[in-house]
């Protein structure tokens, strides 16, 4: 019972990295698409689409290591007829502020 017990909270600590996982870029399930075509910040990368198992794909970026700032996107889904038109997407990643008004209560 004892070494159940450990196993099971094994098997529960590897999984909470993914609860604290960084943003990820998405977009709405889509058909026909085989990839996607990221620009991000004029580097463009192309990542697999994410089969979602009823005949529909999405995108599933992860966006772990972008510095702090302003950043720009332009997606385009592909297949093996080509790609769609690119689609701007604009964000910005910010740190929270400084506390204050630290004291006692």
């Amino acid at each position: 019972m004892f070494k159940k017990l450990i196993l099971g909270v094994l098997v529960l600590m590897m999984f909470t990295g993914t609860v604290l996982a960084d943003p990820f870029l998405v977009c709405d399930p889509q058909v026909n698409v085989t990839h996607y075509v990221i620009t991000l910040d004029g580097i463009t990368t192309t990542v697999p689409a994410v089969d979602l198992g009823d005949d529909t794909f999405n995108l599933s970026f992860d966006l772990g290591g972008i510095d702090v700032g302003n950043h720009n996107v332009e997606l385009k889904a592909k297949n093996i007829w080509g790609e769609s038109i690119a689609v701007p997407f604009g964000f910005v990643k910010s740190l929270p502020e400084v506390p204050t008004g630290i004291g006692f209560k």
